[in-house]
């Protein structure tokens, strides 16, 4: 156990030793997802009763116009009754529409109505601006490189690992 830990070895807030931990990815996303939700709370949840799932519901709605409930569920890793909740949850609220398909009658569209794009849009504005507040102390090629190896690992979602 160190004596004299390093300040970038102590717990962001309690100051307190991370030891083993302060090495493991997890913990280090755990403590930034702190800063990052409460900015989502602050910014867009309670002022706009948007949950961080609708958000970005809305916002994979509005940059693919051709989206389905089906693929919604799978790029956000829901199941089909669980997208079915949120999406059901966003039409009460009058923020997304759903069309029967002109090809596949048995498939949905998904679209957003006007409030719904418009408070897409707006959400999207002042989260951008959160996180500039969250990343300044952080040089903009620090910034940019930060989001490509979030992006990077989040990829590692898609691949298939095999036991040995």
């Amino acid at each position: 156990m160190k004596n004299n830990p390093a300040t970038s070895d102590l717990t962001p807030r309690g100051k307190l030793r991370e030891g083993g931990i302060h090495d493991l990815l997890g913990y280090q996303l755990a403590q930034a997802a702190i800063a990052t939700s409460k900015s989502f709370s602050r910014e867009v949840e309670i002022p706009h009763r948007l949950r961080p799932v609708e958000f970005t519901i809305l916002q994979l709605i509005r940059e693919n116009s051709e989206v389905t409930p089906t693929g919604l569920a799978r790029a956000l890793a829901i199941t089909t009754p669980g997208i079915t909740a949120w999406l059901d949850k966003l039409a009460q609220r009058g923020l997304i529409l759903r069309a029967k398909s002109a090809m596949d009658g048995r498939t949905q569209k998904l679209k957003l109505t006007s409030e719904g794009d418009a408070l897409a849009i707006h959400a999207l504005e002042l989260l951008l601006s959160a996180d500039q507040h969250i990343t300044e102390h952080l040089t903009k090629g620090e910034q940019v490189i930060l989001l490509e190896l979030l992006r990077k690992i989040a990829i590692v979602r898609n691949i298939k690992v095999h036991s040995a």
